[in-house]
Order: structure tokens, then sequence, then C-alpha cells
């Protein structure tokens, strides 16, 4: 979920803290939250919040100002999208059916068909 030119753009999955902070500093955008505040609405401890948040903030994803965190106006609309679009892929990765192939004896499976 980096810079549309970063080669290796980060990726930010559902379930992690890094998705569940910038999914809320996505919905408050433009607010700015200091770690003990975005630690309770995250229901993570301030030790995970700060790593959380200099991840995200070294990954470029959150802008920092005086120990307070936040999404600016302009960019949150662009990750809400990139959240959505992993939220869908998740979901379809979680809905699929499991894949016969990987299953040891495939082979034989398809043979008795």
């Amino acid at each position: 979920m980096g810079g549309p030119n970063d080669e290796n753009p980060y990726l930010v999955l559902p379930g992690t803290p890094e998705y569940d902070a910038l999914a809320f500093l996505v919905r408050n955008r433009g607010e700015q939250f200091t770690l003990p505040e975005i630690a309770a609405s995250t229901d993570m401890s301030e030790a995970d919040a700060a790593d959380t948040m200099t991840n995200l903030f070294e990954d470029d994803l959150v802008e920092r100002s005086q120990g307070a965190y936040y999404v600016p106006v302009e960019r949150a609309e662009d990750l809400q999208r990139r959240l959505e679009s992993v939220d869908a892929a998740a979901k379809l990765h979680e809905n699929a059916p499991d894949d016969a192939y990987a299953v040891d004896g495939w082979e034989e499976q398809v043979d008795s068909l």
C-alpha cells in the first residue's frame, strides 16, 4: 500500500495491527491522534501501537506531527480504496473452494474420475 511508484509497496493485511490502525485513521481522516488514543481505539497496547505507527509512518502511509498521527484528507480516499481492495481479496480467498491440487494424492483422485 505504498505510493504509486513504489517497487515494493507495503501491503497492509486485514486482521493486523497496521490494518486496524490505518483503517481507524482513514475513518477519522484529518484528525490527529496520540498513541494512547490509537491504542484505545484499536484494542492494542500502547507499545504495540507505537511499533505499528512507526511502521505505518516509515512506510509513508500516515503523517506525524508533535507526537500525533493522522491521515491527510487528500490521501484518505486512496487509502480507503486500497483497504477495501485488500478486504475484497481476503474475502475472495477465504470463500474460495479448497484447491484439490494442493492435496497429497490429487493425481489418484483425477485418475478415478
